[in-house]
């Protein structure tokens, strides 16, 4: 069956922060459109469902402008460089993001998977004479805690909105 993107602000159906013809626009304005534009409608729209999923679990300044709403997005009662957030509207750091995993999962539908495997996993560590050595069998192999672990560049268009996110992603503080 094939995907349907439902992107009405607000909705309690709404599965995408973008509609299917706004990434195509989006992308006709990039150097390399050709690693979006060679998917099919249904790979492009599976793409911005499950991106808008990704960044939907990441936590967010203000509050959901309706209880019924769907998505985490539209959000009110906080300001980006000054300006509110609107219940009207979707930001462009939003939708940028958006559509920019949703080409990255389309080229590469494995980045995120639960698990980079073994990687990051060590034997034995050494300082000096201290030595300690693990039991692999009992460690977590990797696992990805959000989609910062495995895109940190997405930090650039969600940095603003965002609460938290990986381990190494700046939080924004405000002081009394």
């Amino acid at each position: 069956m094939a995907a349907v993107i439902d992107a009405t602000i607000g909705g309690a159906s709404a599965n995408s922060y973008v509609t299917l013809a706004d990434a195509d626009a989006y992308f006709e304005t990039t150097p390399d459109s050709t690693t979006w534009d060679d998917k099919t409608d249904d790979q492009k729209n599976r793409a911005l469902i499950t991106a808008t999923r990704w960044i939907d679990a990441l936590s967010f300044y203000g509050k959901r402008c309706s209880e019924t709403q769907a998505l985490k997005w539209p959000r009110k009662e906080y300001k980006v460089d000054g300006i509110e957030l609107a219940c009207t509207l979707i930001p462009v750091g939003i939708e940028t993001a958006t559509y920019e995993l949703a080409r990255a999962l389309a080229n590469d539908t494995d980045s995120i998977t639960g698990s980079t495997g073994t990687t990051g996993i060590y034997d034995q560590v050494e300082l000096g004479e201290l030595k300690v050595k693990y039991n692999k069998t009992s460690q977590t192999s990797g696992v990805i805690n959000n989609v910062f672990d495995v895109y940190p560049w997405l930090q650039s268009y969600l940095g603003p909105y965002c609460m938290g996110g990986a381990a190494n992603y700046a939080v924004r503080l405000f002081r009394g």
